[in-house]
């Protein structure tokens, strides 16, 4: 095999095709540029039939281009072996490239035999020409149709448009329905918002509505109804609902099977509520007619009882009117009827008795004219004021002349009768002898006078008196020689003082029954300072008493004595060497109705062992008996100074 492969492609057993020529140059570039030339040729032609199959993929019998190709190819390369054996006599492999060039030509012509029919089969230039005008004209035709069609579609839809109408055609048999562009807008949507199926109609039927919806295309399917009509309401792209006036007909084939069905949408929503709106009208006249009619009833029944009640009223007015003209004259005051301008129109006979006058007498006077004189500017301004209807009645104590110039005391109360358009008409006067009382009054207040003078001068009394014990005390005092019993003795004394401020106050006061206990309290501690020669510069004192706190003389002498002993511990035992600090007194009303009075201190403080039932300290236990007698509660710290405080009822 390797032998014969070497002989198949070796070129020494032959000589060159050249020598055949015996190497004249002009024969040999003849055939040489011949050769190429032609191979070039050949190879050309298969890229550019190539290149035509590629881009005309529409050419029928494109495989034969391409065994053309491959023939044409082939053909070219024994040209080129025949430039080679010129020089390299490789006849063997010349050879072998023309037999495969005459196999593939051979193929080649067998294949055309069969395609020659078939390609005088194809339709000739003039006959393309004849079909490609036919085409052409038909072409123009459609064009035209589809012209008049779009014209028609637009008069269609101007007509639809002009109609307010939305128009479906429902095909049956594909359960597919055309939506016009009119219906879609009706329900605010978009053409590509809403697909061509039957379910887009249908689930847009308010729930309500699709039972007899529904109802009425199987009655027209079942020819039971000539033509399809509901009213129904439809939802639209907001979420809101209108009223449809939906109509069709059924369009049934040679079977009697319904095919299609195609009708039109009528937006009636401005109808229905204007029916709607006409119906409630007419509902609320219905109702109003039988308002009316059940308050005629109503008002003829009334007027009937209102007759009834006007005569009823009309005899007891005639009853009442008896009844008041004997209580008018045989009442127990005075009552009269008073023009505007003061003169008596209508009095009974006790005004008549209680002024001494006769009637006839009276009506011929004004109420100015009996006036006491201090008293009648005041009465004037009640005038003025009641007939301003500043004030709806006015009363007051006033005098009178009697006929015999004497003067009687009455109490006056007058009201105002007016016309039915607001003018005064008179006034009504009820008069009230009360000279028996004021000369009552006039007694107990000369008797109470006369007691108050009294009551001072106890309270006076007793002031002089304690001062004068105090004195006792103070000049018996001088003979103490012992300074302990000389400390009992000034203590007492100073007690003593401070009842009698009470009993000075007590007289000074306008209330003789209870005194101002911060005034009090400011004079009782200056006292003690100027008892204990305490500088005032070095202790502070703030008292904090309520202005309105004023108390009677059996809370005020115990308060006062507290006082006294823990102002006066404050001032011995606090502040020792002259230290300075500060003393305050409370007395404030709580929240139940008690007293709170605190004293406290910011000195040394209280012992730790401090205990005030085991105290024997005489100030302590009478403070201790002090807040018993006032029924109070006493509580003592001593951490941060002294403060005491007592927490009683406020009598």
């Amino acid at each position: 095999m390797v032998e014969f492969l070497n002989n198949f492609f070796s070129a020494d057993q032959f000589i060159p095709h050249g020598h055949c020529y015996l190497w004249k140059p002009g024969l040999v570039w003849l055939h040489l540029i011949s050769d190429v030339l032609t191979a070039l040729a050949y190879y050309s032609i298969p890229v550019m039939l190539v290149y035509f199959v590629r881009k005309r993929r529409d050419v029928p019998f494109d495989w034969i281009f391409l065994m053309f190709s491959t023939f044409i190819v082939a053909c070219g390369t024994t040209h080129l072996m025949d430039v080679w054996t010129l020089w390299y006599p490789a006849y063997w492999l010349s050879g072998l490239i023309k037999a495969i060039t005459a196999f593939v030509s051979v193929v080649t012509a067998l294949e055309l035999v069969p395609l020659i029919p078939q390609a005088l089969a194809l339709p000739s230039p003039a006959q393309l020409e004849t079909a490609n005008c036919q085409l052409a004209k038909e072409i123009g035709e459609r064009k035209r149709t589809e012209e008049i069609l779009r014209e028609n579609e637009q008069r269609w839809q101007l007509a639809l448009r002009g109609n307010n109408d939305g128009i479906w055609d429902w095909n049956l048999k594909t359960n597919e329905v055309f939506f016009s562009t009119r219906w879609k807008e009706m329900l605010g949507y978009q053409d590509h918002e809403i697909s061509n199926h039957l379910d887009e109609m249908l689930k847009r039927v308010h729930p309500d509505d699709v039972n007899w919806v529904t109802q009425a295309v199987e009655d027209h399917f079942a020819k039971k109804t000539p033509f399809y009509i509901t009213e129904h309401r439809v939802l639209c792209k907001d979420g809101s609902y209108k009223w449809i006036l939906n109509r069709g007909q059924g369009l049934w084939d040679e079977n009697g099977d319904v095919v299609r069905m195609a009708g039109s949408h009528t937006d009636i929503t401005e109808r229905k509520q204007a029916e709607e709106a006409l119906s409630s009208l007419l509902n609320q006249l219905e109702n109003i007619v039988e308002e009316r009619t059940a308050e005629l009833t109503r008002i003829n029944q009334s007027l009937q009882t209102e007759i009834t009640r006007r005569q009823r009223i009309e005899v007891a007015l005639r009853e009442s009117e008896q009844r008041f003209r004997c209580a008018f004259h045989q009442a127990a005051v005075g009552i009269a009827h008073v023009a505007i301008n003061g003169r008596w129109l209508l009095v009974n006979q006790r005004l008549c008795d209680i002024l001494g006058y006769t009637l006839e007498e009276l009506q011929l006077l004004t109420f100015q004219d009996i006036t006491y004189p201090e008293d009648l500017e005041a009465d004037l301004k009640y005038v003025e004021d009641i007939l301003a209807d500043r004030i709806p009645t006015f009363s007051m104590e006033k005098r009178y002349f009697r006929k015999d110039n004497s003067i009687v005391w009455v109490n006056l109360t007058v009201s105002l009768m007016r016309e039915s358009n607001a003018q005064p008409k008179y006034f009504i006067a009820v008069i009230e002898d009360i000279s028996d009382r004021k000369h009552s009054q006039e007694q107990i207040r000369a008797s109470l006078l006369e007691k108050e003078v009294l009551l001072k001068e106890i309270y006076h009394r007793v002031k002089n008196n304690l001062q004068v014990i105090s004195s006792l005390l103070n000049l018996q005092s001088a003979y103490i020689t012992d300074k302990q019993d000389l400390a009992i003795f000034q203590q007492s004394q100073q007690r003593i003082a401070s009842i009698a401020l009470i009993h000075e106050k007590l007289y000074q006061s306008q209330d003789l029954a209870r005194i101002n206990f911060r005034e009090y309290t400011q004079d009782l501690v200056a006292s003690l300072f100027t008892a204990y020669e305490v500088n005032e510069d070095n202790i502070a004192v703030n008292i904090n008493i309520t202005e309105d706190v004023l108390l009677g003389l059996d809370t005020a002498i115990p308060c006062s004595l507290i006082i006294h002993e823990l102002v006066s511990n404050s001032l011995k035992y606090a502040f020792p060497a002259n230290t300075n600090g500060s003393i305050c007194i409370q007395l404030y009303p709580s929240d139940d109705n008690n007293l709170i009075l605190k004293v406290s201190d910011d000195g040394v403080g209280l012992p730790p062992d401090f205990d005030l039932q085991k105290i024997a300290s005489l100030g302590l236990q009478l403070v201790d008996a002090l807040t018993y007698q006032l029924a109070g509660t006493i509580n003592i710290k001593g951490e941060n100074g002294v403060e005491c405080q007592l927490k009683f009822p406020f009598i």
